[in-house]
């Protein structure tokens, strides 16, 4: 299978893409008939095979909607806290909202992370609440076996998706706690992936045991879902690098693709509150959706009356765009590197084609990418 195909298109929900990765679609199919042949049979015996066909295809296609909406409620927060959605992708049991940049601080991206699960953990709720008040106790035993089936997986999904590794929700928590101590974005994203990689790799081999000294059932459902989480790893990982395009010997190989942008209208106690506390920078780049409109340098912020701060936003303190403050991703190393050693700043952010941020590159960035 290859990975690196372009996901399905499926359409838009609060004007973000819906996508579904390849992986996807073998899932659908099966989902509905093991619900059809198997669970439906076992637990509410004596229909005719349409319905529980019926009843199957019901459960698939509301055990997605299930997992958009987790996807769905991660990219309205982040919209909340000023981030952008790019694209929601459905994979194998799960899914992924790409944002379009990091969180200001570890509060945004704490919110961000937990408020999917909690979606889940309340459609489950849900669920459960119907088959009780709408269908117990009623000749409706297949329908409320569909209810309560789609509550017990929500309530899995919350649960499993905070497992402390990124992609995983509980992995964004990770991330935002250690970001929260050690003010190292990059750091805290370095170590949560390491746990991710830990939890897929954990989940593989307890897989390969099961599937061949216990149930071979089991032992396939955790080596599919360790698989699913390199995969999807891996699927972010190549978006924000931009991996399919990266031209060898470019700013693009270099760069790092997490950027801390402040909005323009954004105060100064806020700033200095929710993302000063929370990056070890002296300058920062000041952007709205995506766009450079100048840099926040801390030298020039404190030659300013501190009573005054109260009333300032970034773009009144900010030093206005100028060429010296961005790279063209496809800029060799080698000229990039020049660049920042006369720029006066000591980093930069990279932009494509169209003028969007994709990423930031320091001076030691392009040294050692020179070097190598």
């Amino acid at each position: 299978m290859n990975i690196n195909l372009k996901p399905l298109y499926l359409g838009r929900v609060f004007g973000i893409p819906v996508r579904a990765h390849y992986s996807w679609l073998p899932v659908f199919p099966f989902y509905a008939w093991a619900i059809s042949t198997a669970l439906l049979p076992r637990e509410a015996p004596g229909h005719p095979a349409w319905q529980y066909w019926t009843l199957g295809f019901i459960t698939t296609t509301l055990l997605f909607a299930s997992v958009i909406i987790h996807e769905l409620a991660h990219a309205l927060m982040a919209r909340t806290v000023g981030v952008g959605t790019t694209d929601i992708t459905l994979y194998m049991f799960g899914g992924l909202a790409t944002l379009e940049g990091q969180p200001a601080d570890p509060v945004a991206e704490f919110k961000i992370a937990v408020v999917g699960p909690a979606a889940s953990f309340i459609l489950g709720t849900v669920f459960f609440a119907a088959d009780q008040l709408l269908l117990y106790g009623t000749p409706y035993r297949a329908a409320g076996q569909v209810l309560r089936h789609l509550g017990l997986v929500n309530w899995i999904l919350a649960v499993f998706n905070m497992l402390p590794g990124l992609p995983l929700d509980g992995g964004r928590v990770l991330r935002a706690l250690l970001w929260k101590m050690n003010k190292n974005y990059r750091a805290a994203t370095q170590s949560a992936v390491r746990f991710g990689l830990m939890i897929a790799v954990t989940l593989f081999a307890i897989g390969v045991y099961w599937f061949l000294f216990k149930d071979w059932v089991t032992g396939m459902w955790s080596i599919t879902v360790g698989l699913m989480i390199a995969l999807m790893l891996g699927a972010n990982e190549s978006r924000s690098r931009r991996s399919l395009r990266v031209r060898r010997g470019t700013i693009e190989e270099v760069m790092h693709p997490d950027v801390v942008l402040v909005p323009p209208r954004m105060k100064i106690p806020d700033f200095i509150d929710k993302v000063l506390k929370s990056n070890q920078q002296t300058s920062f780049p000041v952007a709205s959706e995506r766009r450079l409109h100048g840099m926040l340098m801390l030298e020039e912020l404190k030659m300013r009356p501190r009573e005054d701060w109260p009333r300032l936003e970034a773009r009144d303190v900010m030093r206005p765009v100028d060429t010296s403050m961005f790279i063209p991703s496809t800029m060799p190393i080698a000229e990039a590197r020049t660049v920042l050693s006369s720029n006066k700043l000591g980093q930069a952010v990279v932009i494509d084609s169209n003028g969007f941020i994709i990423g930031q590159v320091s001076l030691q960035d392009v040294v050692v990418g020179d070097r190598s």
